[in-house]
């Protein structure tokens, strides 16, 4: 059936005037002149054959009927956006948008990023680094993602990254301060964790065949930027993921004190839609972020050259 209704474009300026209550402001918005949002506002109400706004001296009051028909259009015309961005995305031009963890985008990504980019420059790329709930990913309109936990996420493609490893990590001045030589001068240090259950440092000393650790002063950071740049700063001890952590060790920004190792079950995926599998895209930017962390993993582990032990302390954790 033919639409029938307003041009779209006369309810796009509502929508902006609407928002505003003002036509100066919504044809800045617009980049039009106010003349032009007012008289499209005109021939709107006309068709409509009903008032949109009260006009008061020096300002503007939806109506009833205006204040319905904003919210229908919010609703609606955003639902119009999303659709059309991703049909954009599957059948125009080549471009991806994709969710990266801000540590590993700000250490990791980024700096090879101009690789990518020199030997796919006909692929627009936008990356976002928040740190929004990842549940919401199936929900959004980001093309790939990388989640942390155990790559069991209903309705997405899940695809291993790396294996991690565990071990304390701090700054070379921290170390010198407290004279730590041994895993056990971690008691009585201040101790820097990301908020999970159960508490990592406590299953760190269980597995590692230590006491409990007595109380101790924390720092709770709730993401692993933060944690490794408060380690950087000599604020305590963190817990360092390998390979992931491995940039900043290289480089002597932090240090891994203790020869302690320890393998975990959960890892970082890269995910997206099974509808997008067949993206050369998608395709093409999941195997160079695979390629980029696989050697990452080989470099960490040709450096730290060790028979690892098992644990799981981490499987509840949320953000990284």
């Amino acid at each position: 059936m033919a639409y029938k209704g307003p041009p779209l474009q006369h309810l796009r300026v509502f929508q902006a005037a609407a928002r505003e209550l003002s036509f100066k402001r919504a044809a800045t918005e617009l980049n039009v002149t106010p003349s032009a949002v007012s008289h499209q506002i005109k021939a709107l109400e006309e068709q409509l054959q009903f008032s949109l706004f009260r006009r008061l001296n020096r300002a503007l009051k939806l109506t009833p009927a205006g204040e319905e028909l904003l919210e229908a259009l919010d609703l609606h015309l955003s639902q119009l956006q999303r659709a059309l961005e991703h049909l954009k995305r599957r059948h125009g031009a080549p471009s991806i948008r994709a969710h990266i963890l801000p540590f590993m985008a700000t250490e990791i990504v980024i700096p090879r990023l101009f690789e990518f980019q020199q030997a796919h420059p006909e692929i627009e790329l936008r990356i976002e680094t928040s740190y929004r709930p990842t549940d919401m990913f199936a929900l959004s309109d980001c093309d790939l993602g990388v989640r942390f936990g155990l790559g069991d996420w209903p309705g997405l493609v899940s695809e291993k990254l790396m294996t991690l490893r565990v071990t304390p990590v701090c700054s070379a001045e921290f170390q010198s301060q407290h004279n730590m030589q041994t895993l056990a001068d971690i008691r009585g240090k201040t101790l820097i964790n990301l908020p999970m259950d159960p508490n990592p440092w406590q299953r760190l000393a269980e597995e590692a065949g230590l006491a409990p650790l007595p109380p101790h002063q924390e720092i709770t950071l709730d993401n692993y930027l933060s944690n490794l740049t408060a380690a950087e700063q000599h604020l305590g001890i963190a817990l360092g993921l390998l390979p992931m952590a491995f940039p900043m060790l290289q480089k002597n920004r932090l240090i891994a004190p203790f020869d302690v190792h320890f393998t975990i079950d959960e890892s970082y995926w890269v995910v997206y839609r099974p509808q997008d599998a067949e993206r050369p895209e998608v395709q093409t930017f999941k195997l160079w972020l695979m390629e980029i962390f696989s050697s990452l993993q080989n470099r960490s582990d040709e450096f730290y050259s060790f028979e690892a032990q098992k644990v799981s302390f981490v499987a509840t954790s949320k953000s990284h």
